[in-house]
C-alpha cells in the first residue's frame, strides 16, 4: 500500500461446477446487478431509429468486426498452385480477408447408443483466406497445407467463439467498456483484455499470440473540439497480418453522459467531489507534503512505477520515478522522520518472492534514494518508522520494531509490545475515552479484532470486511505440501480519534472470486466496552485498492471491472479501469 502523510501506508483461480439451473440463475442475476445503466443502453445490434449518441458509431465498429466471422460453408471447386476458387460468395458473406478452414469429409459417424447418424467426419486439411469475393463466388489462396489436399475440399468459419484480444488505448475508458458489453453480448467472441499500455502493435500481437488468441482488435482514438474519432484496426496473429480499418466518430457530449451513468459501479449522485479515470493505472494511492511547500501530493504507484501529482481541478504531473528491483510496490509510507520540512517516500516492493524495502527524498527536482533493506518490510506509525523482517519460507519473520532516524542515519531500536501472530500491517493503536490503549488488528480471515494492552482479545468484527488484493504463498519444499499463505493487510488509519477501514462487497454477497459489486469505507470506535462500527462512505464501485483521509475529504483508489463472462463465473474478463474518487466527509 501507499501512505504519505505529515501528521501523528498472487492470485489463485478456482473453477466450480453447477448444474444448467443453477447457472443460468445465477448469471442472469449478475448480469442485473454487475451491468453499468450505459451497457444496456449501448447493447448490440442495429441503432433504434432516431438515435443520435454512441449506439450507432459502436455498433458500425462492432458489425464491422463480425462480419470477417460470420459462420459460414462453401466447397472449393478449383485449385491452381495455392489459389483457389469457392463456390460461396458475398452473398453468403464471404468478403476478402476472411480465413476459413478447410476440410475433406470422411466416413459416416453414429450415435453410440441410439445409432441415429450424426454427420460425417470432417478431416482438416489446412486453411485459406478470401483475397476476392463476388456475389455467387469467391477466390482466395492457401495458408496452410498441401494445395493437392484442397481439391474438391469443404470450406468453413465454424460458429465457436473467436478468441480474440480486445486493447482499448487511449479511448475514454467507459466509452471502450459499452464497446467490450458489445463485442461480448454478440456471442461471437471470448475477448481477452491485456495491460500493455503502450499503443505499440508488435507487442500487442505478441501478447496475442502467447494468449492463444486467433485475433486482436486495436482501438484508438483522436479527440476535436466536439467529438472523437474512433479508429479500429483487426489483426490476425499467426503473422500479424491487418486485415480491416474503421474509423467512426463519436459526440463528446455523449461520452460525458456515459461517464456519469456508471449504474451500481459509481459513487452514489451527491457524495464525489471530484473523480479522475487513471489511464497508466495504479494500485496504491498517498497524500503528503513531499517539496515542503505547505501544500500536499498525491503519490500513485502502478508496477515499478511512481508517480507524484498536484491535485486540483485536475491533476497535474509533477514527478516520476522507478524503484529497481520490483515487480509491485506491496506499501509505500511518507513520515517526516527527520524534522526537516519534507516528507521521505518509505517504499516496500516485491519481485520474484524477494521483498525490499527502500527510503526516497525529493533533493534538486528528483528523488534520490537514501536507503536500501533488504528482506525488511518498512511502515510509517505515528510520527515513525516500524520494520520486520522476511522470510521467503514464512514471509513476515521476528518481532515488529522501531527505525530511528539519528547521526544521519536510520538504525534499528526497541521491539513493539505486540499481541501473538500481529505482524507489521495488522493494526492500528487505538484509545478509550477515559485513556485506556488497545489494539486493533486484521486477522488472516479478513475480521477485525480489538486486543488490550496486555494483548487479550477483547472484540470481533461480526462479519469479515471482503478479504485482502495482496495473497501470497508461503514456500514449500513440494507442491505436496500447502503451509498456507501471508497477506498484505489493508491500511487502518486514525481519523478524529476513530479507525477507518475499507470493506469489499462481493457479487452477490457470494464467494470473493466472483469479484466485488463495491466498496465502503467504515469507521470504528471504541467506547471503552466495545466497538461501535458506522459507515462513513457509502457504497463505491468495484474493489478499493487504496484510500486516504486529507483534512474533511477521503481520496479513494478503486479498481472497476465490469462485465462478466458467462463461461467462467469465476473470472472478470473485461477492461479493467483505475478510479480516484474525492469524497466529502465534512460532517460525517
Amino acid at each position: 500500500m501507499i501512505e504519505c502523510i505529515t501528521q501523528p501506508k498472487a492470485k489463485s483461480k478456482k473453477s466450480i461446477s453447477r448444474n444448467a439451473m443453477s447457472f443460468l440463475f445465477i448469471l442472469c442475476v449478475l448480469c442485473a446487478v454487475a451491468q453499468p445503466a450505459h451497457a444496456q443502453e449501448m447493447r448490440g445490434g442495429p441503432a433504434q431509429k432516431g438515435s443520435t449518441g454512441a449506439e450507432g458509431p459502436l455498433t458500425e465498429l462492432k458489425d464491422e468486426a463480425l462480419s470477417y466471422f460470420t459462420p459460414v460453408t462453401g466447397k472449393i471447386v478449383s485449385v491452381e498452385g495455392d489459389s483457389i476458387k469457392i463456390d460461396a460468395g458475398s452473398q453468403k458473406s464471404l468478403k476478402a480477408g476472411m480465413r476459413l478452414n478447410a476440410f475433406k469429409e470422411g466416413v459416416n459417424f453414429v450415435h453410440p447408443v441410439t445409432k441415429e447418424p450424426l454427420g460425417k467426419i470432417e478431416m482438416p486439411v489446412g486453411s485459406a483466406e478470401v483475397t476476392a469475393s463476388g456475389p455467387n463466388g469467391s477466390s482466395g489462396r492457401i495458408l496452410s497445407g498441401k494445395p493437392g489436399d484442397f481439391t474438391q475440399a469443404h470450406i468453413k468459419i465454424p460458429g465457436t467463439k473467436v478468441k480474440m484480444l480486445f486493447y482499448q488505448g487511449d479511448v475514454d475508458w467507459f466509452l471502450g467498456d459499452s464497446y467490450y458489453q458489445m463485442l461480448k453480448e454478440s456471442g461471437r467472441f471470448e475477448l481477452i483484455d491485456t495491460g500493455i499500455e503502450a499503443n505499440d502493435i508488435s507487442k500487442i500481437l505478441a501478447e496475442a499470440k502467447a494468449k492463444g488468441a486467433e485475433a486482436a482488435l486495436v482501438l484508438s482514438s483522436d479527440e476535436s473540439r466536439d467529438s472523437v474519432a474512433i479508429e479500429q484496426k483487426l489483426f490476425w496473429t499467426s503473422d500479424a497480418k491487418q486485415f480491416s480499418e474503421k474509423k467512426v466518430s463519436v459526440a463528446l457530449s455523449r461520452i460525458k453522459e456515459l461517464r456519469f451513468k456508471t449504474g451500481a459501479f459509481g459513487p452514489k449522485e451527491g457524495e464525489v467531489l471530484l473523480s479522475f479515470h487513471l489511464k497508466s493505472g495504479a494500485d496504491r494511492i498517498a497524500v503528503g507534503d513531499l517539496d515542503g511547500d505547505g501544500e500536499p501530493e498525491i503519490i500513485l504507484t502502478s508496477g515499478s512505477d511512481v508517480r507524484i501529482y498536484k491535485p486540483g481541478t485536475d491533476l497535474k504531473a509533477m514527478w516520476d520515478f522507478k524503484v529497481p528491483s520490483t515487480d509491485e510496490v506491496l506499501w509505500v509510507d511518507c513520515v517526516n522522520i527527520s524534522k526537516g520540512k519534507r516528507d521521505d517516500i518509505v517504499i516496500t516492493s516485491v519481485q520474484n518472492e524477494e521483498i525490499t524495502s527502500y527510503i526516497y527524498e525529493l533533493q534538486d527536482s528528483k528523488f534520490v534514494r537514501l536507503v536500501k533493506m533488504k528482506d525488511t518490510f518498512l511502515r510509517r506509525l505515528g510520527n515513525e518508522i516500524i520494520a520486520q523482517h522476511y522470510n521467503k519460507g514464512e514471509g513476515y519473520s521476528g518481532n515488529v520494531y522501531s527505525v530511528i532516524y539519528a547521526d544521519g542515519a536510520y538504525k534499528r531500536s526497541a521491539n513493539l509490545k505486540l499481541p501473538e501472530g500481529i505482524n507489521i500491517y495488522d493494526f492500528q493503536y487505538v484509545s478509550s475515552p477515559d485513556g485506556r490503549q488497545a489494539i486493533l488488528a486484521w486477522d488472516e480471515r479478513g475480521y477485525l479484532n480489538l486486543y488490550s494492552d496486555k494483548g487479550i482479545r477483547m472484540w470481533v468484527s461480526k462479519e469479515d470486511f471482503g478479504g485482502f488484493s495482496r495473497i501470497f504463498k508461503r514456500e514449500a519444499p513440494t507442491i505436496m505440501i500447502d503451509r498456507g499463505q501471508w497477506s498484505i493487510k489493508d491500511r487502518l488509519l486514525m481519523r478524529d480519534g476513530d479507525i477507518l477501514a475499507p470493506k469489499r462487497k462481493p457479487l452477490l454477497g457470494i464467494a470473493r472470486g466472483l469479484g466485488y459489486a463495491s466498496s465502503e469505507i467504515k469507521s470504528l470506535w471504541w467506547n471503552g466496552m466495545s466497538v461501535e462500527e458506522r459507515t462513513l462512505i457509502e457504497s463505491f464501485g468495484g474493489n478499493v485498492l487504496d484510500y486516504y483521509p486529507v483534512g474533511d475529504k477521503i481520496i479513494v483508489l478503486s479498481k472497476i471491472s465490469l462485465g462478466l463472462k458467462a463461461k467462467n463465473l469465476l473470472k472478470l474478463e473485461s477492461p479493467s479501469g483505475v478510479m480516484l474518487y474525492i469524497f466529502s466527509a465534512r460532517g460525517r
